[in-house]
């Protein structure tokens, strides 16, 4: 087990000019206190249904003070931490995980946009920077989301994210700015309750690709819901709401609670590790879940004592580790596994995916491309199959996947990079109109790099 090192961080830039394949290029490298375990970027969903909240002003946040756009960047970390005893020679896994603490943090970067393209883009181009904010975690940070949908222009509530974290809770933070500083830090909002359980919460998903915006007089301006999976078998619904107090808006709260828990994955009788969930765009009552047991299955959240679909040692090697809903196509979703493949499925004919692409390593993160999110108008359907994917071992790879079928073409394997030396177990796209990187971190080495995919 891993035990903290402490030191400070360090950041290098390099390109390398003679890998055309983009396997090792990357512009910026940081390395994180504690190992690095997700990596989210600020992307909020484009043409949904509409809402008075300018886009450009959640996509990418101008700094007034410095002149510049910049895109928030969250690393969330975690590392066991092995109590040692001196009068014990050997400790065995099963002591060291009784005696043991999760150590965690949420690292804040704002990356700024560079205003040249992404072909002329050098070492100087875009950096990680110093980290804005630095936020202790009661217990190790396993994933995180930001809140991508935007509510209305009457709201005084920021951009939120949400960690899953070992000790079994979800937190909440928003993004504030402070003026007096000139800086940016992550304010603590609420969290979910503490569980008796010894459970780890491994992964949560919003649902905000839902329009699901209260129109009634009410003070609930909007319900968001989060669905969460844990170490004990389980899968949780949440909601998250947002409350005026005295109709002044200066004194929004938030809150979260749990709805509804299920167990809903076991292995040889035993609760088996549920990896990963989401919701299901186009379906607000389906929920997804993925886990150790070789499964995913599909539950209707208003009947969970059974699931309504089931795949599993049929199509799956391995534990089924990721699941993402497409954000802008109703019915389809991304699925990665141990196994090393992504597939993408139909939900109203899951009797076989779509398409899959081997990428190697054990699939960890997918990522639709930020393009992904723009709805097309009705009928058309040349929606983009491009992703980003964090492989663990495999480091990461952009694909372009047929979404409806043999007719959109073949799987294109578009780049890969290999720099990391540990599992890559977070990634995503830092956007704007003019340039395109990626950012990625892993775990063991604390390595996150800002690399070019073209």
């Amino acid at each position: 087990m891993s035990t903290i090192i402490n030191h400070q961080s360090t950041q290098f830039a390099m390109v390398d000019d003679n890998d055309s394949s983009s396997r090792n290029t990357w512009f910026d490298r940081v390395i994180t206190p504690l190992n690095s375990c997700s990596l989210e970027t600020y992307t909020p969903i484009r043409n949904e249904p509409p809402t008075e909240v300018s886009i450009s002003d959640c996509k990418i946040i101008n700094d007034e003070n410095e002149g510049d756009d910049v895109i928030p960047l969250i690393i969330g970390c975690y590392q066991l931490n092995a109590q040692t005893d001196n009068t014990n020679k050997e400790i065995n896994d099963n002591d060291i995980s009784k005696s043991s603490s999760r150590s965690g943090e949420l690292r804040l970067y704002m990356i700024s946009s560079p205003s040249t393209t992404t072909t002329t883009l050098s070492s100087t181009s875009i950096k990680f920077g110093n980290a804005h904010d630095v936020v202790q975690m009661e217990s190790g940070v396993l994933d995180g989301k930001w809140r991508r949908r935007q509510l209305n222009k009457n709201t005084n509530v920021p951009a939120i994210y949400a960690s899953a974290c070992a000790s079994g809770r979800i937190h909440l933070h928003s993004l504030e700015k402070k003026n007096s500083q000139q800086s940016w830090n992550l304010s603590h909002l609420t969290s979910s309750d503490k569980s008796d359980k010894n459970d780890l919460c491994l992964s949560l998903a919003w649902n905000d690709f839902i329009n699901s915006t209260s129109n009634d007089n009410t003070n609930i301006k909007s319900d968001d819901q989060i669905v969460s999976s844990y170490s004990n078998g389980t899968v949780a619904l949440h909601k998250v709401a947002t409350t005026t107090i005295n109709d002044d808006v200066s004194q929004d709260v938030v809150s979260i609670e749990e709805t509804h828990r299920w167990n809903a994955h076991t292995m040889f009788g035993c609760p088996s590790e549920v990896w990963t969930c989401s919701f299901l765009r186009g379906h607000e009552n389906v929920v997804l879940s993925g886990a150790d047991d070789v499964t995913l299955k599909v539950w209707d959240v208003r009947q969970t004592q059974r699931h309504i679909h089931k795949i599993g040692e049929s199509e799956f090697e391995a534990g089924v580790t990721a699941i993402s809903s497409h954000p802008s196509i109703d019915h389809v979703f991304a699925v990665g596994s141990y196994d090393e493949y992504v597939r993408i499925y139909d939900y109203r004919k899951m009797d076989q995916p779509m398409s899959k692409v081997h990428v190697g390593g054990g699939v960890w993160r997918i990522k639709w491309h930020p393009s992904c999110y723009n709805r097309e108008e009705e009928g058309d359907i040349s929606h983009s199959g491009k992703m980003l994917v964090a492989a663990m071992h495999g480091g990461c790879t952009v694909v372009n996947v047929p979404i409806l079928g043999g007719d959109d073409g073949d799987v294109e394997i578009l780049s890969q990079f290999t720099a990391h030396e540990s599992m890559a177990y977070g990634a995503d796209w830092i956007s704007s109109n003019k340039c395109e990187v990626v950012a990625s971190c892993s775990f063991y080495d604390r390595q996150a790099f800002i690399w070019n995919p073209m």
